[in-house]
């Protein structure tokens, strides 16, 4: 019997959202793989996605009084619909997907949000990635304003590699700054399980950090 990590790790290489080469991230380093959600797109791509957050959603018992899925815009909007759809037929079926806006709306529906949320909501939420954590700084804020509790987050991945000037890894310094718990579907160290041949590829780009 798979794990969740690793079920996770061979649909996000099988599906090319964790590919190999070599790439150059936002922040400027050199990286031997690269991971983009964006890729997901199908019914069956999403579907798959939905599932795998579900089950991580589902067992987490910190989660279990969640009433909204909350993806931030852009790639956690997805994200979010798609474990609200994997839920449909357990115990939280009633359970809401519910994102943010990039700009204001002035006419209509003015609301800040795309979904319904309510004062005394609790809210678990989803995105792809962690890096610098900024959108999912704002997210908290939004949450909290609106009457609404965060109660943590799930990621797609997690790189694992530490936080600029700091021995923690992004995921670590976020949950000591904000006191929220982080889980991810799978790390980097999970893909060694699949695709052992990474390993040596891995140490060497992770060894840069070391010094």
């Amino acid at each position: 019997m798979k794990t969740l990590e690793e079920r996770a790790i061979e649909f996000f290489i099988h599906e090319d959202v964790l590919t190999f080469g070599d790439f150059t991230l936002k922040s400027g380093r050199k990286s031997p793989y690269f991971f983009n959600t964006g890729k997901l797109c199908t019914g069956r791509q999403l579907a798959t996605l939905g599932k795998l957050f579900a089950e991580k959603l589902q067992a987490e018992k910190g989660f279990s009084s969640a009433t909204v899925i909350f993806g931030s815009a852009y790639k956690g909007i997805p994200i979010a619909v798609a474990t609200s759809i994997a839920l449909s037929e357990s115990a939280l079926s009633g359970i809401r997907s519910v994102s943010d806006r990039k700009e204001a709306k002035t006419h209509g529906d003015a609301s800040a949000f795309l979904g319904v949320m309510k004062s005394g909501d609790k809210a678990v939420i989803v995105d792809d990635v962690i890096t610098t954590g900024g959108t999912k700084y704002e997210a908290i804020q939004k949450l909290r304003e609106s009457g609404c509790e965060p109660l943590g987050f799930i990621i797609a991945f997690d790189r694992a590699e530490p936080a600029e000037g700091s021995s923690l890894t992004a995921k670590e310094m976020f949950e000591k700054d904000t006191g929220l718990p982080v889980f991810a579907l799978a790390n980097v160290r999970d893909v060694v399980k699949i695709k052992p041949e990474f390993g040596a590829m891995l140490e060497k780009y992770m060894s840069q950090f070391a010094k």
